[in-house]
């Protein structure tokens, strides 16, 4: 009798993290065509730059949440939290880490990792 594979219990964060910063990064490449393409980079770079910090977080709670398959809302953000931490940590060392955009960031990452990881156990339902 063979025995079922069992799972490492952070599987689904790790994996959630890999998928939403290949998200996050393929995101900001399209963004930096846009800007490239239209010249606009002082009124484009920071939406840009939101909408790859909110493609990656929904990307890795999704990820976390398909792999979990419960507790969709607290797995996503979950990872959407441990999405941010590297970036945070980042933006301290490079000395940009100020002001109330950072509970601004904390928050969409928040919710669109628990946005994602509860359509990601939806989804994996199926």
């Amino acid at each position: 009798m063979r025995r079922a594979k069992r799972e490492h219990k952070l599987t689904p964060y790790t994996a959630g993290m890999i998928a939403g910063y290949v998200a996050s990064l393929l995101t900001a490449i399209a963004g930096a065509l846009l800007v490239l393409a239209t010249d606009s980079a002082e009124t484009l770079s920071g939406v840009m730059a939101m909408l790859a910090l909110t493609v990656g977080s929904f990307v890795a709670g999704r990820a976390g949440g398909a792999l979990q398959r419960r507790n969709g809302l607290k797995t996503g953000a979950l990872c959407g939290i441990l999405y941010l931490l590297p970036l945070l940590l980042l933006s301290m060392i490079f000395g940009v880490a100020t002001g109330a955009l950072l509970l601004v960031k904390l928050l969409v990452c928040v919710a669109f990792g628990a946005a994602g990881g509860v359509f990601g156990v939806n989804a994996s339902d199926t």
